[in-house]
């Protein structure tokens, strides 16, 4: 007697199907991964604490929203017309035109996770300060908030 096999052989078509199926399937995986990595990393919030004629206190309270250390951030934003910064503190700046570049101090740089720093500054203006706008923390917007 003899036993037939009901086996299907697999056409190359169908192997070709599989192998597009199963690399879109892991791609995605890592693409979507990643794209989460990205999206919660380093946060920051703007807000007022204090204002007088012709200028303000502001911060920003940079955040790591990521469950590992965080060794480095930028943050940038840009001050309206007329408005020039005073002095900051707990970050290093640089400003050129009426865009500000901040930077953790050596002390700072490394952010434990659900760790913040805040940044705190001053402004002056001959008219109303305005607040600034524009904000990225590592090339991302953030949080441009508002008077407080």
């Amino acid at each position: 007697m003899g036993t037939s096999s009901h086996r299907r052989r697999a056409s190359v078509r169908t192997k070709a199907v599989g192998a597009v199926v199963a690399a879109a399937v892991v791609g995605g995986a890592a693409f979507a991964l990643t794209g989460t990595a990205q999206a919660a990393s380093v946060g920051a919030a703007y807000t007022r604490t204090s204002s007088w004629t012709g200028g303000y206190t502001g911060q920003y309270v940079v955040t790591n929203e990521t469950s590992a250390a965080q060794t480095d951030w930028t943050l940038e934003f840009d001050l309206p017309a007329g408005t020039t910064l005073g002095s900051l503190w707990n970050a290093e700046h640089t400003v050129s035109g009426r865009h500000v570049t901040v930077k953790p101090a050596d002390w700072n740089k490394r952010l434990a996770p659900g760790g913040s720093v805040t940044v705190g500054f001053t402004t002056s203006s001959a008219g109303q300060a305005g607040d600034p706008a524009g904000c990225l923390i590592n090339k991302a917007a953030c949080s441009a908030g508002g008077p407080a």
